[in-house]
This record gives C-alpha cells, sequence and structure tokens, in this order.
C-alpha cells in the first residue's frame, strides 16, 4: 500500500469520570454508538473531516444570526446604538456650499429688538427677501408658520414675495392623538389651533384611540403671493426622541411631498438641471403628488413618469415612487452647515450668498436650545445640544442635493449570518485561545469596514449586534459543542480500554487529575545520580525570632520571605528542591556546566541582595540570611515516608553546601 493509499488514524486518550459509572448493556450501547466508523479521507486530499464541520458552522451561523435579529427586533439597538456610534466614529463632514441657514438667533432678537415671539418678525421678512435678491439668491425658504394675518405687514411681505418669485413656504403639519388630549405641531402651528379637527356625528371630538393628521397653510394673502408651498413634519414626542429619519412623501396627508423635496426640485428646475423634466405651468407640489398616487395605485408606472433614462431622472423616480422617508445622513452637530445671522443679512453684512438656497427659522447659536423646535440628532450631547428644525431641513435637502442618504448595504439578516458564518468558521478552524483571538480580529476588521463604508458613502452595515452579541454567542456555541465532542471522544477512549487493554481499567481516574498505580501494580522507584550546584540557606537567630511572635504571624512572615528567596532561583533556571522551616535548598542540573555555574552564583548575589530589602521593610526584625554553595555529585530521588513521598537531593554536596552556608 502506498502513503497515497494509507488511511489516516487519530487516537487521543483522554479520561472523564462521568462514562465510569456506565455499567452493564447501558455502558456496551454507548460504545456501539460512539466507536461507530466515521468516514475517513485519504491523506493526499488535504480535507480531513472538513464534510463534518459544514453543518457544525451553519448552525452556529444560523443560532447566532436568529438571535441577533430577534433582539435587534425587539430593542432596535442597532438603530439607536449603531447608527448613533458611526456617526460618532466618522464625525463631522463638509456639507455642500449651496444649503446656507440664516438663523434667527439671540444676537438678531438683541440687534433688532424682536424678542422670542417669532411672530414679531413678520414686518421685517419682506426687508430679507429684498437683501437676499440683490445677493441674487436660488431660493429662498421659509421654516415659519404664517397662519394668522397681520393686516399690517402681509401686504408688504406678500409684494415682495410676488416679486422674488422663489420663495417656498412650510405648511405646518398638525398630529392629532386620542380625541383633544395630544396635539403636536411646530410653534403656533400646535399653540393657536387646539381644537379637534375629527369628530363625530353630534359635533363631539373623539375620545378613543386614534391618529390622525392634517396640515395648515399659510393665510391665502400670503400662500397665494409665493412660489409653492409644501408641509414639513418632525416627530417630537417621548416616543422618537432622536430625529433619524425624515420624510419624504406624507402619505397620510394625501400623499403630499416634504418642502425639502419640493425645494430639490424647484432648485433643480431653475438652474437647468431637469430639460424639461418638470412641468413648467402649476404648482409643482400638485404634479408631485399626482406622480405619487399614480405610483403607489400602479407600482409598474415608474419607468414611465420620465422618456429619458438619466441618472437625474432615475433619482427623481425612485424618490416619487420610493419609500415614504429616508435616513438622513447629518454632516455634523449644529451649525455644521453654514449659518448666517438674521440680522446681518437682513442689514446687507453677508455676502457670497448668489446661486445659494436660503433657509430662513429660528436657530439658537450662542445659548442652550430652547425646548420648542429643537430636535435631538446622532450628534446631539451636553454640548453640541440638539439641532433647529430649520437646520434638519436643510441637511435633508443638502442630502437630496448630494444624492446621499443612509442606506442599507444589504439586508440586516443577511449581514447577520454572513458574520456569524465567517466567525464559526475561524472557531472551528482554530481552537482555543487560537480561534477567540482571531474572530477578534475578524470582528475589528469588520468594524473598520462598516466605519470605511459609511464614511465613504453613506452604506451602513450593523455593528453593535455583531460584535456584542453575535461574536460572544459564537464563542459560547463553539465551546459548548467542543465540550461535547470532548466527552464524546473521552467514552470512545474508556471502550477502547474496556476492549482491548481491560487490566488498565480499574486505574482510570475516579477524578480529573488523579491516578493510582499502587492498587496492583509493583512500586517504581525514581532516582538518577547527576552532577550539579546545591544552594542551601537559613536564618540566623531564627529560633530568637519565632519566640517573640505568634504562629500565624511568623507563617505571614516566612511566605512573604521565600517568595523573595525563591524568585532569584527560578529567574536563573534553578530548582528548589526543599523547604524546611527556615531553610531553604535549591539546585542546577541539566545544564552545560558553564551555565549551571554563572546562574547559581548570579541566583546566590541576587539572593543576598533581594533579602537586604526585604529586611529593609519589614516590621518583624532583621532575617540575617546565610547562604552556601557547592558543586558535586548528587542522587535526586522520591523518599517514602509512610503514606507520603518526597522528592530530594541526597549527598555529600548537599551536606558540604549546608556545612558552607552554616559557616557563613
Amino acid at each position: 500500500m502506498g502513503m497515497g493509499d494509507s488511511p489516516l488514524i487519530f487516537i487521543e486518550f483522554s479520561i472523564y469520570p462521568r462514562f465510569h459509572a456506565l455499567r452493564g448493556n447501558e455502558f456496551q450501547a454507548r460504545c456501539a454508538e460512539s466507536v461507530s466508523p466515521i468516514p475517513i479521507q485519504r491523506v493526499g486530499t488535504r480535507a480531513v473531516y472538513m464534510s463534518n464541520y459544514i453543518p457544525r458552522t451553519l448552525i452556529i451561523a444560523l443560532i447566532s444570526a436568529l438571535l441577533g435579529s430577534g433582539i435587534d427586533y425587539l430593542t432596535g439597538m442597532e438603530t439607536a446604538l449603531g447608527l448613533e456610534s458611526l456617526f460618532k466614529l466618522r464625525g463631522a463632514r463638509t456639507p455642500p456650499p449651496e444649503a446656507v441657514v440664516v438663523a434667527m438667533d439671540e444676537i438678531s432678537e438683541v440687534r433688532l429688538g424682536m424678542g422670542q415671539d417669532l411672530t414679531r418678525w413678520r414686518k421685517l421678512h419682506a426687508q430679507l427677501i429684498n437683501q437676499l435678491q440683490r445677493q441674487g439668491v436660488a431660493l429662498i425658504v421659509f421654516d415659519l408658520q404664517f397662519i394668522a394675518s397681520q393686516a399690517e405687514n402681509d401686504p408688504a411681505l406678500a409684494e415682495a414675495m410676488r416679486k422674488a418669485g422663489n420663495v417656498l413656504l412650510t405648511e405646518c403639519v398638525q398630529k392629532l392623538r386620542r380625541g383633544v388630549e395630544d396635539f403636536y405641531g411646530r410653534d403656533e402651528c400646535s399653540s393657536t389651533n387646539q381644537a379637534a379637527f375629527v369628530q363625530k356625528e353630534g359635533g363631539q371630538a373623539l375620545s378613543e384611540q386614534l391618529v390622525a393628521m392634517r396640515k395648515i397653510s399659510a393665510n391665502p394673502l400670503l400662500a397665494q403671493s409665493v412660489f409653492d408651498l409644501a408641509p414639513y413634519h418632525l416627530t417630537n414626542d417621548a416616543g422618537s426622541t432622536i430625529i433619524r429619519e425624515g420624510w419624504v412623501f406624507l402619505d397620510d396627508l394625501a400623499e403630499a411631498p416634504t418642502l425639502p423635496v419640493l425645494t430639490w426640485l424647484v432648485y433643480l428646475q431653475s438652474s437647468g438641471q431637469v430639460n424639461d423634466m418638470l412641468p413648467a405651468n402649476g404648482p409643482l407640489s400638485t404634479w408631485l403628488t399626482a406622480q405619487r398616487r399614480l405610483c403607489l395605485s400602479e407600482p409598474t408606472s415608474r419607468s414611465t413618469i420620465f422618456r429619458t433614462t438619466s441618472v437625474l431622472s432615475q433619482r427623481i423616480a425612485s424618490i416619487i415612487c420610493g419609500d415614504d422617508s429616508r435616513y438622513l445622513d447629518y454632516y455634523g452637530p449644529p451649525q455644521t452647515l453654514r449659518m448666517e445671522s438674521y440680522s446681518d443679512v437682513y442689514q446687507g453684512l453677508v455676502s457670497d450668498l448668489q446661486g445659494k438656497v436660503v433657509f430662513v427659522g429660528k436657530a439658537n447659536r450662542q445659548y442652550s436650545a430652547g425646548k420648542t423646535d429643537f430636535f435631538q440628532t446622532p450628534f446631539s450631547d451636553t454640548r453640541s445640544g440638539k439641532m433647529a428644525g430649520v437646520e434638519i431641513m436643510a441637511t435633508q435637502f443638502a442630502n437630496l442635493l448630494e444624492w446621499r442618504f443612509v442606506d442599507a448595504a444589504l439586508p440586516s439578516g443577511l449581514v447577520y449570518f454572513g458574520f456569524g458564518l465567517l466567525v464559526s468558521l475561524v472557531l472551528i478552524a482554530f481552537s482555543g485561545f487560537t480561534g477567540m483571538g482571531l474572530s477578534l480580529l475578524l470582528g475589528g476588521g469588520y468594524a473598520l469596514l462598516a466605519i470605511g463604508c459609511f464614511s465613504r458613502s453613506g452604506l451602513w452595515l450593523p455593528v453593535t449586534v455583531p460584535l456584542l452579541i453575535q461574536l460572544p454567542l459564537c464563542w459560547l456555541l463553539s465551546l459548548v459543542w467542543s465540550r461535547r465532542d470532548l466527552l464524546h471522544e473521552r467514552l470512545r477512549i474508556i471502550c477502547f480500554i474496556r476492549q482491548v487493554f481491560p487490566q488498565w481499567l480499574q486505574f482510570t481516574p475516579a477524578s480529573p487529575g488523579q491516578w493510582f498505580p499502587e492498587k496492583n501494580t509493583p512500586q517504581f522507584t525514581f532516582d538518577r545520580d547527576v552532577k550539579g550546584l546545591c544552594l542551601a540557606t537559613d536564618i540566623d537567630g531564627y529560633t530568637t525570632i519565632a519566640a517573640q511572635y505568634t504562629a500565624h504571624q511568623m507563617w505571614e512572615l516566612l511566605n512573604a520571605y521565600y517568595q523573595v528567596l525563591g524568585h532569584p532561583v527560578s529567574s536563573h533556571n534553578g530548582i528548589i528542591a526543599d523547604v524546611t522551616g527556615d531553610a531553604m535548598m535549591a539546585v542546577w542540573i541539566d545544564l552545560p556546566l558553564g551555565n549551571q555555574r554563572l546562574n547559581a552564583c548570579l541566583a546566590a548575589l541576587e539572593m543576598a541582595v533581594a533579602v537586604s530589602r526585604f529586611n529593609q521593610a519589614s516590621d518583624f526584625g532583621n532575617l540575617a540570611t546565610r547562604i552556601g554553595l557547592h558543586e558535586g555529585d548528587m542522587t535526586l530521588g522520591r523518599l517514602d515516608a509512610g503514606e507520603g513521598s518526597h522528592y530530594r537531593a541526597i549527598g555529600d554536596t548537599v551536606n558540604i553546601a549546608s556545612r558552607i552556608q552554616g559557616a557563613n
């Protein structure tokens, strides 16, 4: 038989007491099961037993993926912790220069004498629009409510809006929940419209659990003067404290497009990038609503929205016919986008606004944000504070302009299974601490990949579930499976001993680490003659010192003393052969003669220095240690005393070393 045809055989000898108690038919059955033949691969294939590892790998990967998915589904930890961690690890990034926020901030409140009542600012907006038009801005977007009429201010503001021809307004979205009990809206939209807008017959408000939404537009004079208007909604309740997503369409409001989407398309149209893909006449918001309804009613109509197949047309079609919200790719903490003070723009102190899209709204810049219209983002902390709603609106517009959102790179379940599969392969291929170390490196590499994908293109790979849930779970499952294999293999070894060497069965361990060959085997002697060096130590005046302290105090003293004394021996390749009372003996053997002599002398010198330092720090007095060192022939062996055994160095060399230390 050639080497290529020879079988490969593995034998492991390890015993476990669990199977020691099996007797009779039960033991025979377990033996028959455990020694069932296993397919053996030929040596030349280099693929031994791999077919047995594949099911185990798949099972571990599947269990970790299912449990990770379940935990993520119940707790939302990947969104709450993972996405927030990716933002903070990535840090701030440069926003597009087209988006500019004009902040109605604290400085403007003082300079212009307006205070925090936003309705008082309306008399200034006409002049602001005129200043922005002189700068040549592309669009002016007001993230403000103009619901109530102001006869003294609205005509001038309406005229400025008509003259500019590029002003967009927001429609407030008001959310009603549980009848008249809960209203959610922004600024005066909520505070001045606290009346139920869904009623029963007879005019009574609904009190059962109900969620409804409506939009409240600007007063007719201003609504008819702007280029277009659209609703904008940000959740501001305890159920969703961090704004992670931005609405693209509000399907609960008759498929209305949101203001950032409308702003994006109007900007593309005004800059000539859409090439007549959008209607030239009529409100663009009305056309978007009609197209959205068409997509929802006929999903196959997406390809018929535009005749062209350009990248831009496909993007617009995906916005109209896609999901109603997108995860926002924040650029950083508040004020990462370019932000100018309202008073500076109003007074003509700001330049370089030509071609920009200007968002006007409330935004604090120096002090902590107030409770109204300020929201938490993934970058929010005690230092940065919350982000103003107008900056979140500008962020969503900038994401559309860059065409970059936070998108899942792959379905989360597929990522969980793939990560679990890789980790389980590593753990099975490399057992023990090696496998755990390599799996940690794999987890670190995956984390770097996730951070890199998120930083470069906004692709979102899960990080918390794979690293905090799946990785430890795979460790546990692989250890449990390895333990099962060990128990199975130990049963096979006992069965092997029973069948082949039955006379050895009575010597198997009753518990791990025990062995009793003395029961039925002849006694063996273990001794050998060696040539080496012997070092002996003793404490001068030990009896006098011991009489001054209790036994426990002396035990503590000697315990610390022998640690100091033994370290030079072990660090110089010596062997402590005996410790009796206040005396210690060490030997140097099995080394080249020159090395033995050098190590023994260095150990003796370091021992003297170490004991001197120990005496200086001790409260028990001075332990004057005598040291003797001699080279010669010795016998190392076991001395039996009753039922115990002791390993000793015997010979005249030992005696001379002891007499030398006594003479020192």
